[in-house]
């Protein structure tokens, strides 16, 4: 919530970072490693720009796919095994 709440606080502030918006993806790992492995997999994976070359569309024309957002920055505790497996 108080990360939430700081990028609200950024985000209207239209003198600190002007024309530009920042977001968060939080994810849960069940305080688990593999399972914050996995997540940290899925997410990278949809990161990496894809070769769209040979894709078509049932009409026949080429896909419309969508950049991935930039991630800047990972936020997590230095030194807990859930952390040093992300």
């Amino acid at each position: 919530e108080a990360m939430l709440f700081a990028l609200d606080r950024i985000n209207n502030d239209p003198d600190l970072l002007p024309n530009i918006t920042l977001g968060a993806r939080i994810l849960d790992t069940c305080s688990r490693d593999t399972h914050a492995l996995e997540q940290s997999l899925t997410f990278v994976q949809a990161l990496i720009e894809k070769d769209s070359t040979e894709v078509r569309c049932v009409s026949g024309g080429p896909p419309i796919i969508t950049k991935p957002e930039r991630v800047v920055g990972v936020i997590g505790a230095s030194g807990s095994s859930v952390s040093i497996m992300v």
